[in-house]
């Protein structure tokens, strides 16, 4: 007797995630259709493209009003608020073809408000009708196709197979823009997508390279890399370093301070920030770089203090040649700091900026040691 309710469970599981992803693409279609604009997701709806704001429903079944009742509701909350704003509902039903577009009705919007909470004029039920569209577009697999269309076109994938990997790859930046950005902050352009296309390939030349032609050859490449080209020592840049239990510390403190010496010679010269990701011991490598000469300012004041942003941007005192900002923070720092170049030493997974950077680089390293033969 329980069976029917088990299947229900699973399949609401299944149309959850696939909901989610008819959203994701249909927010990339949304961004490829508008490469100068820059969307929002998961702000005041799914998605905001300049004025219109967009909620985003999958549905097997036959359209009904029951259907799109929560969706609209969202919208006209957001409406009672700012008349100005125009709303889009992109969705699927099985009964209605793509490409369709239309108002709702009076009586659907009737029934719709029929249970809204909240107390409303019937003067802004009028303009909210003039002001959303239900507009109708194609089943998960075809809107799926359609965008690896937009990827192979745009983005300069060469196949449907690479189209693919690059379209996991966006999916996967959509994501990290929602979960680490918070209401407001969730931005995307398409030179963002673009971005995060570059870095991935640059990630996979890394690997391929190391597989191909070996790694002593590969670090003599990185070596020509950081040695030969000029280098604006006047930029602000951010040095990445994936650290797990077995790293050896004084050896990354060698290589912090090589780069510090390098990137900040003088008091005239911006302090190149540090940061660490993995499975590591933050107040162990802070002891480290202290132990081995690197004072450093991390925003606190003094150990174990308070972070502001503030002080590590601006430090009262500018003795200091070094600073080191914990990952939670990179977006913050990244907001507020002209970021030029994003340096990233990894030995299992490359890292993502938290906001586009023209200048990202991912070196791939067995040991922090082999850095300071090519630094």
């Amino acid at each position: 007797m329980t069976q029917p309710a088990v299947k229900k469970e699973r399949d609401g599981g299944y149309h959850a995630i696939k909901g989610f992803a008819y959203q994701f693409d249909a927010s990339l279609l949304r961004i490829f259709e508008n490469p100068y604009a820059t969307a929002e997701l998961e702000g005041k709806q799914d998605l905001s493209v300049e004025n219109y704001h967009i909620q985003v429903k999958h549905r097997s079944e036959k359209f009904s009003v029951s259907a799109i009742t929560s969706a609209v509701q969202l919208m006209f909350r957001q409406f009672q608020h700012d008349s100005s704003s125009q709303f889009i509902l992109h969705c699927h039903f099985s009964d209605q073809p793509p490409g369709f577009e239309r108002e709702l009705h009076p009586d659907e919007l009737d029934k719709i408000l029929a249970e809204y909470p909240d107390s409303y004029e019937k003067s802004t039920v009028g303009k909210f009708a003039g002001a959303c569209r239900v507009s109708f577009h194609e089943n998960y697999h075809n809107q799926f196709k359609e965008l690896l269309g937009l990827i192979r076109e745009r983005l300069n994938a060469r196949d449907d197979a690479e189209a693919t990997y690059y379209h996991a790859i966006l999916h996967g930046y959509l994501k990290d823009v929602i979960l680490t950005n918070p209401i407001g902050s969730r931005r995307v352009a398409f030179r963002s997508l673009r971005q995060a296309i570059s870095s991935a390939r640059t990630a996979i030349f890394e690997s391929a390279y190391v597989e191909q032609c070996g790694y002593e050859k590969y670090l003599k490449a990185v070596r020509r890399r950081y040695t030969l080209r000029t280098v604006n020592i006047a930029a602000e840049r951010i040095f990445s370093f994936e650290c797990d239990a077995t790293t050896e510390l004084d050896t990354l403190a060698e290589v912090i301070i090589l780069l510090r010496d390098k990137y900040c010679p003088g008091p005239a010269y911006p302090p190149p920030y540090m940061t660490f990701r993995g499975d590591f011991n933050s107040l162990e490598i802070k002891k480290a770089l202290w132990d081995a000469g690197a004072r450093f300012n991390d925003g606190t004041g003094y150990h174990g203090g308070i972070f502001r942003i503030e002080e590590l941007i601006n430090p009262p005192a500018s003795d200091l040649k070094l600073k080191i900002i914990d990952a939670e923070h990179l977006t913050s720092l990244m907001d507020n700091v002209r970021i030029k170049e994003f340096h990233d030493f990894y030995a299992t997974e490359s890292a993502s900026t938290p906001r586009s950077v023209s200048g990202a680089s991912h070196v791939f390293v067995r040991s922090f040691e082999d850095l300071l033969q090519v630094l």
